[in-house]
């Protein structure tokens, strides 16, 4: 399949997804008899950004194959509950799934590698690997395939916020006993520090964090976290979000419906994908800082380094914490194997250029005139 470069509007502001994908180059795709109609269900709810880019995404289905092809989308709890999408795709429910990989770590060994590796590529980096670097195909291989599915990366929440807690932490022994809401590689290492984490879906993080049932709670940075209401219910906000530099969402298709589908048609998904991919990490990008200036100014949010001692002792665990996780099977060594590959062609160049740079930028004070 022929990865086409997509192009997009150079007017101002966001672009959607429909513009961003805009299928110029494309040919047209002829009107056939018979026309497909999928479904898609979500592992996120209705409202908020992620909501609105699985609907644009099946707006621009619809619109770039002449109604080819259309997708009805099924929001978190809608049809089936958040953490059932993927067992709804490979039973035949739903053709379409999406959500974030390490919601399926359950089913794999190998999957949660592919969201983010605590430590590991950031999102810039997550997308030179998925596109330029075989990342999107050993996910496949070593992920996806093996449960009947085909992956596409479909957004990236970019650097997380390190997480909510109801007190200060400043040492490692304070993660011990401490109930805290973290899925993914990096709630693995934090259990090896004594931490009880807890796996919830959005919906149940706030009910959770109010009750006093979790001790604290990532969720993905001040935007999103400000609309989930967090700040309401505690106030010490930490970074940096060491367990998810950059965060891949993931689009799921029945992999026997994909291989249905004729070259354009996979075209279409795939710049589909890839707009999504843009639209979602550009606009967190550009909403949360204002929003992390809200938090602080407006509801009394305290931002709190995570400190030496912690960010050491948790990285120093990382490595072990990943091995063993990666030592489980064949396919989970294979896919940890190719991205502790990939990252070492970023560390230099990313130091040198984003990370020197950050350092420099604070020595030019513009302001407007």
């Amino acid at each position: 399949m022929k990865r086409r470069e997509f192009i997009t509007n150079a007017g101002g502001g966001l672009a959607t997804i429909s513009t961003l994908a805009a299928a110029s180059t494309l040919p047209s795709p002829a009107i056939a008899q018979g026309k497909k109609q999928w479904t898609a269900v979500s592992a996120f709810g209705k409202a908020g950004l992620l909501g609105q880019a699985l609907n644009e995404f099946a707006k621009f289905v619809k619109e770039a194959s002449r109604g080819r092809l259309t997708i009805k989308v099924y929001h978190a709890g809608e049809l089936v509950k958040p953490f059932e999408a993927v067992d709804a795709v490979q039973s035949g429910t739903a053709q379409m799934g999406y959500g974030a990989p390490y919601y399926w770590a359950g089913k794999s060994d190998s999957i949660s590698f592919v969201a983010a590796m605590p430590y590991g590529l950031n999102a810039q980096e997550q997308n030179a690997w998925c596109y330029y670097g075989g990342g999107i195909e050993i996910s496949d291989k070593a992920a996806y395939n093996p449960l009947g599915l085909k992956f596409l990366p479909m957004g990236n929440t970019g650097n997380q916020m390190g997480g909510w807690y109801a007190k200060p932490i400043s040492k490692v022994k304070d993660l011990k006993g401490l109930k805290f809401r973290m899925p993914g590689l990096g709630g693995e290492i934090l259990k090896t520090f004594g931490t009880n984490v807890v796996l919830l879906p959005g919906s149940e993080v706030l009910p959770a964090l109010t009750s006093g049932a979790i001790d604290g709670t990532e969720w993905i940075g001040p935007a999103a976290d400000m609309g989930k209401g967090l700040f309401k219910v505690v106030k010490n906000y930490y970074y940096p979000g060491w367990h998810e530099p950059g965060t891949i969402l993931d689009g799921f298709f029945d992999l026997k419906e994909w291989e249905k589908l004729d070259s354009e048609l996979k075209q279409i998904i795939y710049r589909g994908s890839v707009a999504t991919n843009m639209f979602i990490l550009s606009k967190f990008q550009a909403i949360n800082n204002s929003a992390l200036q809200k938090l602080v100014k407006d509801h009394g949010v305290k931002l709190n380094n995570y400190g030496d001692e912690l960010i050491n002792a948790i990285g120093s665990r990382a490595p072990e914490v990943m091995t063993n996780i990666a030592s489980k099977s064949a396919d989970a060594k294979l896919l940890y194997n190719h991205i502790v590959k990939f990252r070492s062609t970023m560390v230099d160049w990313s130091s040198y250029s984003e990370g020197a740079f950050l350092k420099a930028r604070v020595a030019a004070n513009f302001k407007p005139i």
